[in-house]
């Protein structure tokens, strides 16, 4: 396990790429328009960052928020959240490069989709059933029975990977006794709770989704995990949630991605708070091993 020396980020994502690995992430300067990139040869070592994504002439003007990379067709596509000019509110772009570290170019000069509501936290999915989007209809936006509630929709994509086609499905909402512990907070105007920061792959005849849950600078922010036997559902979340939540090492725990490391081996890179004392959105990415076992058909994930 790595606990590197990457701070004032955020939803940390890797990719490898001859014989490089490329992290993008939220940048929580305040002030950033757009998205930056690491790269290292070890996941130890991390060099300066760079600016992959730039914003400054943008249909958004704030909040460049999870970045993710998949390299498609010869070509980086990158999907991201940000929020919009137009309607001040998140929505989720996408963006395409030659190069891991960019320049990335916004596809729409807009944002990838609109439904009429906050949508962030875009990871794509490529397998066998086509090609899906996993995002978060953020709560901002979302009053149901008087929670402010993020919860998850998985929609299909193009063989681009830069449009969806058809209509959204809901797939995931807080409903474990542990996805309700934020509500006791009292944030803001109603109670919120969060399932958030999807990210899913496929593991033999199993789709295995991690998720965020709780408030992200709260004691009880942590990472889930829930299994389905294709890409829409229906999803069921494991007895052992939470994967991931504080303890005497790691605070603040969540919105990680998988990747596959030189040795072929399942790894995830996620964030923890840098300074537990005073959680924000200044934290630090945190790469490990990842292993499954199932106990009486319930699934268990492992973090090494």
């Amino acid at each position: 396990m790595y606990v590197t020396k990457v701070t004032n980020i955020g939803d940390p994502q890797i990719v490898l790429y001859e014989g490089k690995y490329y992290q993008y992430a939220t940048f929580n300067d305040g002030k950033t328009l757009g998205i930056y990139c690491w790269v290292s040869e070890d996941l130890e070592n991390w060099s300066d960052k760079i600016l992959a994504l730039d914003a400054s002439d943008h249909w958004g003007y704030t909040c460049f928020w999870a970045p993710e990379v998949v390299y498609h067709n010869g070509k980086f596509v990158m999907t991201y959240s940000a929020r919009t000019k137009a309607q001040n509110s998140f929505r989720i772009g996408v963006a395409v490069s030659e190069c891991p570290t960019g320049p990335f170019i916004d596809v729409h000069n807009g944002p990838m989709f609109d439904f009429g509501y906050a949508a962030i936290d875009g990871s794509i999915l490529i397998c066998e059933e086509g090609n899906f989007l996993y995002y978060s209809r953020d709560c901002c936006e979302n009053l149901i029975d008087g929670y402010k509630k993020s919860q998850i929709y998985c929609i299909r994509m193009d063989e681009t990977l830069t449009n969806v086609v058809g209509e959204p499905k809901l797939v995931s909402s807080p409903d474990q006794d542990y996805e309700m512990k934020s509500a006791e907070l009292k944030w803001k105007d109603y109670p919120h709770i969060w399932n958030e920061g999807p990210c899913v792959i496929k593991r033999g005849d199993k789709y295995i989704m991690n998720y965020s849950t709780n408030f992200y600078a709260s004691l009880d922010y942590a990472i889930c995990v829930s299994t389905a036997t294709n890409p829409w559902g229906p999803w069921v979340k494991s007895k052992n949630n939470p994967v991931l939540s504080r303890n005497e090492e790691f605070f603040g725990a969540g919105h990680n991605a998988f990747f596959t490391n030189k040795d072929g081996e399942l790894m995830t890179a996620f964030h923890i708070q840098t300074d537990p004392k005073h959680p924000s959105g200044d934290r630090t990415t945190v790469i490990a091993k990842v292993k499954f076992t199932e106990e009486n058909g319930d699934i268990k994930q492992i973090i090494e």
